[in-house]
């Protein structure tokens, strides 16, 4: 009996980290410029708009990037890039949601 207790605990804690990955969400998309230039090095940033919690990602060369793990909630998720304005969008995930949002960067304004 107390070897069974004993498996069925190891079993529980062993399966936990895989139910609580399969709770989570993505987001996923491209950045380009106006011209549809693929831009590598923009940085895509995923703010739970409940707990604050930021994730960060850099496109790659090909202008795509991926946030992974990403808790079920509301999100403002912003592509930026020295040179050029903001892009940003406001999303609710849901569990096990794969979201794709490509964002399109426009130059930005010279500041004096």
């Amino acid at each position: 009996m107390k070897r069974l207790a004993t498996l069925t605990i190891v079993l529980i804690v062993g399966l936990a980290p895989n139910a609580l990955a399969q709770e989570t969400a993505t987001v996923t998309g491209t950045v380009t410029d106006a011209t549809g230039a693929l831009i590598p090095g923009a940085e895509v940033t995923a703010s739970n708009n409940n707990t604050g919690i930021s994730t960060l990602s850099i496109s790659g060369e090909t202008g795509s990037y991926t946030l992974q793990g990403l808790q079920p909630g509301n999100y403002t998720i912003v592509a930026s890039l020295p040179g050029f304005s903001d892009a940003g969008i406001e999303i609710n995930l849901s569990p096990n949601q794969t979201y794709r949002e490509n964002f399109e960067l426009q130059v930005g304004t010279v500041a004096t």
